[in-house]
Formats: C-alpha cells, sequence, structure tokens
C-alpha cells in the first residue's frame, strides 16, 4: 500500500514548506509533470459482465450491449484487489463516463473515490492513473461540504 507513504509525504510537505499538491490531473501543469505510468494499456469491450474473480489486475473493461454501454470493471490499482464496478448508464446517479483514445486506453470522468475498503481517490485519464490527496480518506470527512454522511 505505497499511496499511504505517498500520501503522508504530499502531507508533511504541505506542512513543512507549505506546498499543495494538485487535486486533479487538470491541475497539474503538463509541462512540469511527467505523465503517469500507463496501468491500463487498453480497453476490452463485453457484451456480458464478468465474474469479479476473472477481472485480472490492469484490466479494463467495458460492458457494452447492443451499442449502449452499462459498466466499467477494473481491480483498484492501489493494489487492494477489490474490483471497481462502475455503472455508466442512466438512471445511475452518480454515473461514469467512458472515453477510449485511438490506442485504445480509457479515461473515466468523473474521478473515482471508494467510499468502502481501500477509499482510494483518483483520475482515469488515457489509462494513467493520477492520485488525488485526500486518498484513504472517506468522503464526507475529507469534504464534508459535499459529501454528507449516511446514518
Amino acid at each position: 500500500m505505497w499511496f499511504w507513504l505517498l500520501r503522508l509525504l504530499r502531507w508533511l510537505e504541505e506542512v513543512i514548506l507549505g506546498r499543495r499538491s494538485p487535486k486533479t490531473p487538470a491541475d497539474r501543469n503538463p509541462s512540469k509533470a511527467p505523465p503517469a505510468d500507463i496501468f491500463f494499456a487498453r480497453t476490452d469491450v463485453v457484451e456480458k459482465s464478468p465474474s469479479n474473480d476473472t477481472v485480472r489486475p490492469g484490466q479494463f473493461i467495458s460492458v457494452v450491449h447492443k451499442g449502449r454501454s452499462y459498466w466499467a470493471l477494473f481491480r483498484c490499482p492501489c493494489g487492494c484487489g477489490d474490483v471497481v464496478s462502475l455503472p455508466t448508464q442512466a438512471p445511475h446517479d452518480p454515473r461514469w463516463r467512458i472515453e477510449v483514445s485511438l490506442e485504445g486506453r480509457p479515461t473515466l470522468h468523473p474521478s473515482v473515490w471508494r467510499t468502502k475498503g481501500c477509499l482510494s481517490h483518483f483520475w482515469l485519464s488515457d489509462g494513467r492513473v493520477y492520485w488525488c490527496e485526500d486518498t484513504g480518506v472517506e468522503p464526507c470527512r475529507a469534504r464534508p461540504d459535499v459529501y454528507a454522511r449516511k446514518l
């Protein structure tokens, strides 16, 4: 779980040096920050949702039936091993939008913030994972102005 160490280092940098890390890839200066390594090299399109035990690390699956996108599935990039299933169709709220690059790499909108388990928060852009500074913190604790705790 290397992201805990990275989060601690970012926090120390913020406290000691007064620097703040960017929250999203859009906040980064692309000319100064090298892109992250490619985590999802391609998008596998299937018609039927596979079982969780068949989803491999580094595999991004888009479930499309009769031309309509239904789900995105992949193993959490933090290494916890959990399968993340994201709805891509109405009436789900929230729902994610998948874009596929010419190289076949996936981009997801909006970010993914797991509310159970590892609590990872990241953006997926062109197959690359960009970690948010509040990874590992419950959304209701990190952003109480936006996320209310459900009782």
